[in-house]
């Protein structure tokens, strides 16, 4: 492994995940000086760089020996419980690739620890955590961006994490990284801008990097809704947004298929009681299914609608 005693160390928290490093990361803040590197949850470690011959064609995850190994076109990521490794191909920074792969190595520490992480994004609603879930291209951070783009704190964009929680104790989220994922639709219709200046989530990717460090709160929100995001199909003659509540089994399920990291359930350390967290959390928050026109002139309705349904809202059904 690579020294580099000559530069700083900085001390970083994401997910309630505190991350040690001398990898400078310029999109996140870094902790209060109180939090000491040797209270760190994870050091995050540089290592050599890989020739490009050793660079695979595709992402891809395996789990050996209790490490997950993330491999890419970028570089190597291996995650173990309290440590991160670092293997960048030649021409990427060890920076880019963790940010690269953050959410990813942020969903494995958390499983490892028993959190429950879901593909999905949060944000904060007087205080309260609203969550959006559903499967890829269901419009998650779009969602996410208008709530903000309204003056709302964003939570998490693309996934957040429920620690275990008591009894007594509301599930809560924990604030993510400090950034949207946007496609050039979104920042045209929802935020009004370009992507002149954003850099791109990855080399190929379509999708930019919007930093949210102004408006994301500092501390875990009690987590009050789910809304499971959904387009009308071509039956559906109207073009008004439905919110209809769902019961706790039909949620249990939805939060068991939207699962971040559902590869990892064997080999990381997770505690098997997987299917109980799932039906804790569902028996415990609301959720809703959103359907609306697959058109961006329907978001001011959407937002309309949530905040509508959020007066209204009531435990689910024992």
């Amino acid at each position: 492994m690579a020294t580099h005693d000559e530069q700083k160390t900085f001390c970083y928290r994401a997910h309630g995940v505190r991350f040690v490093t001398d990898v400078r990361l310029g999109r996140v803040r870094p902790a209060p000086a109180r939090e000491a590197p040797s209270s760190a949850d994870v050091h995050v470690c540089r290592h050599e760089k890989l020739n490009k011959s050793e660079s695979e064609k595709s992402t891809y995850v395996d789990s050996q020996g209790g490490i997950v190994h993330i491999h890419s076109p970028f570089g190597r990521v291996d995650v173990e419980r309290d440590e991160v490794r670092l293997f960048p191909i030649e021409g990427t920074t060890h920076r880019a690739l963790f940010e690269y792969y953050a959410v990813y190595i942020a969903a494995v520490l958390l499983h490892q620890r028993n959190h429950l992480t879901l593909h999905a994004s949060a944000v904060g609603v007087n205080g309260q955590g609203i969550a959006f879930i559903g499967p890829r291209g269901a419009g998650k951070s779009t969602t996410a961006s208008l709530f903000y783009e309204r003056g709302h704190e964003l939570l998490s964009d693309d996934l957040i994490t429920c620690p275990p929680s008591s009894a007594d104790a509301p599930p809560h989220v924990d604030p993510g990284f400090p950034w949207m994922k946007l496609g050039e639709e979104s920042l045209g219709a929802v935020l009004e801008r370009s992507s002149d200046g954003l850099e791109r989530t990855s080399p190929n990717s379509p999708k930019r990097m919007v930093p949210t460090h102004e408006r994301q709160p500092d501390a875990s929100l009690p987590l009050q809704h789910i809304y499971v995001l959904g387009y009308h199909d071509d039956s559906h003659d109207g073009q008004e947004v439905e919110v209809e509540r769902v019961g706790t089994k039909e949620a249990c399920l939805v939060l068991l298929s939207n699962a971040f990291v559902p590869m990892f359930l064997e080999g990381t350390g997770a505690d098997p009681n997987h299917l109980d967290r799932c039906a804790a959390l569902a028996r415990r928050i609301p959720m809703s299914v959103l359907g609306r026109p697959q058109s961006m002139d329907a978001l001011p309705s959407v937002y309309d609608a949530v905040l509508d349904d959020l007066k209204t809202t009531r435990p689910p059904e024992a």
